[in-house]
């Protein structure tokens, strides 16, 4: 029962959002006058997702942030128990609790082009793990939820082998009874209710909290909510596996009123089908720099998106060949400049975003800032493309990409 993970639903959305035009077309206007830059907030990353399937296989995810577009997806060996609860701790370790309450360490050999674990499922704890939720904040502490209680452990080893490792057992407070919970920065949870709710806790080093209600509603149909950082959020629905995608300008701000809704863009209509679903923690970030690049300085934008290409995907695009085509790519769409309006239709910015605002999944100054822009530009032509000599073919053939 090996899930398509189709995205044919999608295919008209991802077509139309990457026909940015060639160049030629923007208009003097256009050109001439550059919108004032605000101070620079830019985010960027991944977002990977770990699942197990109804029949016991674990599965594993990548989404390309910039567009929600599903990049891969793998799917691995049955774990040969009945999962309950998952977290991922980091990209090549997952914990999961079973039925009986005992605690699984699943060590990943390798999720590129297959999903392989080098050992068999290593149990580190017999019992005591009856939590019906589990998620990971990055920074050191495993949250969990059992008859209402949240709890907190602290994890100090990225393979833990045991209670040595996974301690200081505290309990933050009852009442906690939950629909979905995912860790979305450090010590920062985020959860549903049954009745749509969606809430935002930060948890105190002495073991206070506070929370901040989101949403009122809206958010009842997902049973599956997980998110890698960053204001990024997903959700699964039940009904007809479908996923979707969220952003939040300002995770920190208490407030659910600039979260955009991305439903005309999901990242399926259907197939995602697994049980269980944990994001790799801290993937995907958001800073603020009080000092914004002048993006009207066109050689300084460039060697900037020059540095950005050098280290996306951990160096993948670091070379001379990948740059000279994205730099002409970006010199025929928008001659690198951040302002640039395409006249005849909504595209935007240096990689000509259509509609420009897809923008804003990796900052709110989408409009002023160059290197949000190239942020996106880059998320968008590895989950499209692979590369930018593949986005520049591309565009060569058809003078969009």
């Amino acid at each position: 029962m090996t899930p398509t993970f189709r995205q044919a639903a999608r295919k008209s959305a991802v077509a139309a959002l990457s026909a940015a035009v060639g160049a030629g077309l923007l208009t003097a206007a256009s050109v001439a006058a550059a919108p004032t830059a605000q101070a620079a907030t830019t985010c960027g990353g991944t977002a990977s997702i770990y699942g197990i399937l109804p029949d016991g296989r674990l599965t594993f995810s990548s989404i390309t942030p910039a567009t929600g577009q599903l990049k891969k997806v793998r799917v691995g060996v049955d774990l040969g128990f009945e999962p309950k609860a998952m977290a991922t701790l980091n990209f090549n370790t997952v914990l999961v609790t079973s039925t009986t309450g005992a605690l699984y360490r699943l060590d990943v050999l390798t999720n590129n082009e297959s999903l392989v674990l080098e050992r068999p499922p290593v149990k580190t704890f017999d019992s005591g793990w009856t939590h019906d939720k589990l998620t990971y904040d990055g920074h050191g502490h495993l949250y969990g939820t059992a008859g209402g209680v949240l709890l907190q452990y602290l994890v100090s080893q990225p393979k833990p082998t045991g209670s040595a490792h996974i301690g200081q057992r505290k309990e933050i407070g009852s009442g906690f009874v939950l629909k979905t919970l995912t860790a979305a920065g450090d010590d920062r949870l985020l959860a549903t209710t049954s009745a749509g709710a969606l809430y935002s806790y930060r948890i105190a080093g002495d073991g206070s909290w506070d929370r901040d209600d989101l949403k009122a509603s809206g958010w009842s149909g997902f049973d599956q909510v997980v998110s890698p950082g960053g204001g990024l959020y997903y959700g699964r629905i039940e009904a007809t596996g479908a996923m979707y995608w969220y952003k939040d300008a300002d995770p920190a701000d208490g407030s659910g009123s600039d979260i955009a809704y991305h439903n005309d863009t999901p990242v399926n209509t259907g197939c995602w089908t697994q049980e269980l679903l944990s994001a790799q923690p801290g993937t995907f970030a958001c800073t603020t720099s009080a000092d914004p690049l002048d993006g009207r300085d066109i050689p300084a934008v460039k060697a900037a998106g020059r540095d950005l290409m050098n280290k996306h995907d951990g160096g993948a695009w670091n070379s001379t060949t990948q740059w000279n085509c994205l730099e002409q790519l970006w010199d025929k769409e928008s001659g690198w400049r951040y302002w640039a309006d395409n006249p005849n239709s909504t595209a935007y910015g240096i990689p000509q975003a259509l509609p420009g605002s897809k923008m804003d999944a990796f900052g709110d100054d989408w409009r002023t800032n160059p290197v949000t822009q190239i942020k996106w530009g880059l998320s968008y032509i590895d989950g499209q493309y692979d590369t930018p000599c593949g986005a520049w073919s591309h565009f060569l053939s058809h003078n969009w990409y």
